[in-house]
């Protein structure tokens, strides 16, 4: 990977926002763009995993390495840490404590420290904070790294704080959807927060051979995206099968070149591949396009501080009563009255009950949708039935969770709609789906029909019987082969009318038995989830007021010190805020050329 022919000039113009931000006292954020300009130097282009659990993100990366079944991939093993795979001969690095060092484990105990205990439910070894894995994989020979991270339900809680903190070191997001469902609320709030972190994205729709209608999801995916994470409208999307990639590599080791190949362009992983390995070979434009957009944020920020000043030193009037008139707004909403604590306990119950109707619906049309499939199915209805029920009672509540999200969120935002630049965050507000929910009741079959061999060797023994009688008539042996047929023929029908009835009496009780655990598991997890947003949102919304509240007093205080002072001091302090603002937004108008050459200048170079 060769150094981008703009890297001075953004180096440059970096150490002059660092540098204001410093004058600025903003030196937290002077510093983290220090680490940015660290991992310029690094050799290898780090693209980061990540989605929520069962997405398919362990099964994406195997197939992308070629290695089906490296990494952890059952329901009951998830990932639990963060797992980097880099190219080198087949080894583990097991990291402890949040150390830099770390001590080799065979290939063969990677699940042991990068999944759950599958019977405890939790690490088997809970110090371990990070697994690295070497394999030759041509993929990533060109300097490419895959980092997986832990799969949650709602990526803006449990884990998502980590996997956020990932993208620190990222230079680029894989994100993996599937084709079951469009994409959930707590996925595109995960998006916008990734926004501020970094500025390259792809989209991986995984299952697509068990979903045909992937294409349709991915298009209402898009959709979505462009309404609520606009920044990534353009991102690359693909459509991915992880079982057909792994049956291509059984193929080729079975030596059936033609059958691998076929495997192989059903997957569609080569496509994903390819513009991985493309990001590798770009990997110092990426970060630079990274660092400048961390550059520009910042250099934003700074002169909007500086605005504020210059309006305080204006001594215009109607600055001073329109701050004086925000103080006192904030200060009636915080007393213990305040009206929005009674629109938040009423919304909040109101939310509820409309969760628990909503789930009542969707639960009625699930049942009638299915009946009606299994009161017109053939004697092969159970088999569709306890295929499909699964993944569309994992829709439903995919469903309403991405409902529930988006209404405690329009419920926040509608309470802190009148506070400037104040953001609603319900991280681990909305629980995870619950375990039994996770793990529906494994369709059976009943008891009570013969098989069609019981029915066989009964038939025979009649048509025997039968055919004796017709051997008095005609000659023997055409006389017993008739009665065999005849007996044999209406036992086959009343077999396979017995079988129908029993395939839909078995259909209907597992439909009822799903039914039943999503109606007993999905209320007590609205209720948890309405609670904890009515309690989160009223200890943010106090704590944000009397931030306010603390900011406007300070303002009001320096705009009364303003009017105290001699019209020449001021007149200076007033240039010396302007010169400020002119090269803050100077810096920034940099940075915003320099990203738009960017792409350019690298196309020119390659």
């Amino acid at each position: 990977m060769s150094t981008h022919p703009l890297t001075g000039e953004v180096l440059a113009l970096v150490s002059q926002v660092r540098a204001v931000a410093v004058e600025d006292d903003e030196t937290a954020a002077a510093e983290a763009l220090g680490g940015d300009v660290a991992r310029l130097a690094r050799g290898t282009a780090a693209v980061v995993v990540v989605g929520e659990k069962k997405r398919g993100k362990s099964s994406l990366i195997n197939a992308l390495i070629g290695r089906p079944g490296l990494l952890p991939v059952d329901a009951d093993v998830a990932t639990c840490v963060h797992v980097i795979v880099s190219h080198g001969p087949d080894g583990v690095t097991v990291v402890e404590g949040g150390g830099s060092a770390g001590r080799e484990v065979p290939l063969t105990a990677l699940a042991e420290y990068a999944a759950l205990d599958p019977g405890a439910r939790a690490p088997e070894h809970e110090d371990v904070s990070q697994v690295q894995v070497r394999v030759p994989a041509p993929l990533l020979a060109g300097g490419l790294e895959l980092i997986d991270t832990p799969g949650v339900g709602g990526l803006v809680a449990g884990h998502a704080a980590l996997t956020l903190a990932t993208l620190d070191r990222a230079d680029a997001l894989v994100f993996v959807l599937d084709g079951s469902s469009e994409i959930t609320a707590s996925e595109l709030a995960f998006l916008e927060k990734a926004t501020e972190r970094i500025t390259t994205v792809a989209f991986a729709l995984t299952k697509i051979d068990l979903f045909p209608a992937w294409e349709e999801v991915r298009a209402r995916d898009v959709e979505l995206i462009a309404r609520h994470a606009p920044r990534y409208a353009g991102a690359p999307w693909f459509g991915v099968s992880s079982r057909a990639a792994a049956d291509a590599v059984a193929a080729e080791a079975d030596g059936e070149p033609e059958e691998a190949a076929q495997e192989r362009a059903a997957s569609g992983i080569d496509p994903l591949s390819d513009h991985l390995a493309g990001l590798a070979q770009d990997a110092d434009g990426l970060r630079l396009a990274d660092l400048l957009h961390q550059t520009s944020a910042l250099a934003k920020r700074l002169s909007a501080l500086q605005v504020r000043r210059a309006l305080s030193l204006s001594l215009s009037p109607e600055f001073a009563a329109s701050v004086k008139r925000e103080k006192d707004a904030l200060t009636a909403l915080q007393g213990q009255n305040a009206t929005w604590r009674q629109t938040l306990g009423e919304r909040s119950a109101r939310l509820e009950q409309r969760m628990r109707t909503e789930l009542a619906r969707r639960l009625e049309d699930l049942r009638k949708e299915v009946g009606d499939q299994i009161a017109t199915g053939s004697s092969k209805v159970f088999d569709t039935v306890a295929t499909d029920l699964p993944p569309r009672a994992q829709a439903l509540w995919i469903e309403l969770d991405t409902l529930l999200r988006r209404e405690l969120t329009a419920l926040g935002e509608a309470l802190l709609a009148d506070l400037e630049g104040v953001e609603v965050d319900l991280a681990g507000v909305v629980p995870d789906a619950p375990e039994r929910l996770a793990q529906l009741p494994e369709a059976a079959r009943g008891q009570g029909s013969t098989s069609f061999a019981e029915q066989g060797i009964m038939a025979a023994g009649l048509g025997m019987g039968l055919g004796h009688l017709v051997a008095l008539v005609v000659a023997p042996p055409i006389g017993i082969l008739a009665g065999i047929g005849a007996v044999g023929f209406f036992s086959w029908r009343r077999w396979s009318k017995e079988r129908g009835a029993r395939s839909r009496e078995d259909a209907r009780r597992y439909l009822g038995e799903v039914a039943t655990r999503l109606n007993n598991e999905i209320p007590p997890v609205v209720s948890q989830a309405v609670a904890g947003a009515r309690e989160v949102l009223g200890r943010q919304i106090t704590a944000v007021l009397a931030a306010e509240k603390d900011r406007l007093t300070a303002s009001l205080a320096e705009h009364e010190k303003n009017l105290a002072s001699e019209k020449s001091a001021l007149a200076r302090r007033k240039a010396e805020v302007d010169a400020r603002l002119k090269k803050r937004n100077e810096l920034r108008e940099a940075a915003e050329q320099l990203a738009a050459r960017l792409p350019v200048d690298r196309e020119e170079t390659s």
